[in-house]
Formats: structure tokens, sequence, C-alpha cells
């Protein structure tokens, strides 16, 4: 049990349903990643993309895009993490239009939640900026959260005899049910890792893993999808 993760997915999830919505299941997925023909894992055009507008605009856009991601000269990033939420179809098809406005590497407060009306993707929502205090103010903080660090053993954002406190969530993205076409337990990429399926009317996808190798995991998801 990672003791930083945050309130329980479900738990999260529950204020943002709207009446008479139900839950069927809701997970944690911060990174996503694409597997859509013309682009990266990132959603970045490929620079075989790029180069039909000219070599200048490609090379330019591949070093933007190396320089974001922490990455070498060839445009992406050496080491890319694993992906929770894998997209899957074509540019422009319901999976990828659903999701393109969402980074790739969100915080752990991002969640993923079937209903019985919808697939939902919700956010932490941001924190208006705190207003400007004073210089005394300021020092008698410091030292309070220097004393508070010194006796108080904590886990991520999670403190040590303190509840986990419930976030702020915001709806991100979604796609109602009826454009959903099924669910399957099936294997991602090489590797061949377990996840659960979501097939799209229009054919495009998304592979759910979730951090998790076990097929009897997704076995269950899948049973509660057509609770």
């Amino acid at each position: 049990m990672n003791l930083g993760y945050p309130l329980g997915a479900a738990s999260q999830a529950l204020p943002s349903l709207h009446p008479g919505e139900r839950l069927l299941w809701a997970a944690y997925g911060r990174t996503l990643n694409y597997d859509v023909r013309g682009l990266d894992p990132w959603g970045v055009p490929k620079k075989s993309v790029l180069g039909k507008f000219g070599s200048g605009a490609a090379n330019f856009a591949g070093d933007m895009v190396s320089a974001a991601l922490g990455g070498s000269d060839d445009g992406g990033a050496s080491n890319p993490p694993s992906p929770q939420v894998v997209v899957l179809g074509e540019q422009g098809g319901l999976a990828h239009t659903a999701v393109r406005e969402l980074s790739t590497s969100g915080s752990l407060a991002r969640l993923w939640a079937l209903t019985s009306a919808r697939l939902l993707v919700l956010e932490k929502a941001a924190q208006p900026p705190e207003p400007e205090k004073s210089f005394m103010s300021k020092a008698f903080g410091f030292g309070k959260e220097i004393a508070s660090i010194i006796t108080t053993k904590t886990y991520g954002e999670n403190a040590a005899g303190v509840p986990i406190a419930r976030h702020e969530m915001e709806p991100r993205a979604e796609i109602p049910r009826e454009r959903i076409a099924g669910f399957a337990v099936a294997e991602h990429g090489k590797k061949r890792l377990p996840c659960l399926r979501a097939s799209f009317v229009d054919g495009s996808g998304m592979d759910f893993l979730f951090d998790c190798d076990d097929p009897r995991q997704f076995a269950w998801l899948h049973s509660v999808t057509v609770s």
C-alpha cells in the first residue's frame, strides 16, 4: 500500500456523479500514452508527419518536444514512464478527441471512472493563489512548518494521524455510454500486459492498465462494467 496516495478513487469520484448516476468502478491513472498512427506515445505528431510542412518546421518542433520531455535529440524521451491508460485508434477518433486536452503525465489525483452514464476523467481542481503575506507572517509560518516536519511523519501530501482529505475534483473529459461499444479483458503491447480494453463505436478505444499485472483484477473490472 502506498501511503502517499490520495483518498480512494471511488470516494473521490462519487461527488461528481449526477443524480441517479451509478458508479461502477474508479481508479487512479495519471500517465496517459497514445498508440495512434502518426503520433508518438505522448500524442505529439511524429517527425515524418511534421516533415510534410518542411524540414525546418519538423526540426523546430522536434527540438521543442525533446526539451519539454527531457529527452535526446531524436525528439522523444529515452525512458518513457509506464502508462496507466493508452489511447488506441486514429487521429480524430472518439478516444483521441476525448482526451487530447489532457497532459500525458498527470498528478496522482487524476482518476478514471465508469458510471452507468459515461466514462469520466476527473482531475484535482487548480487551487487559487494565496494572498501575499508580510515578511513576519512568512517567517512565523516557516517556523511552524519546520516544527511540523520534525514532529510529524509525512507520506507525500498525507501526514500520520491526519485523515486523508478529499480533493476538489473537476471533470476534464467524458464519453457517453452510448458511444462505448463494449469492454473486454485483453493484452496490451508486445509484453502482452493484461488490461481492460474499452472499444468505442468508431473503432477507437482505450487500454486501462492501472499498474496492475493480475488478469483476475481486470476480469473483476469487466464483470462490473455490465452490472
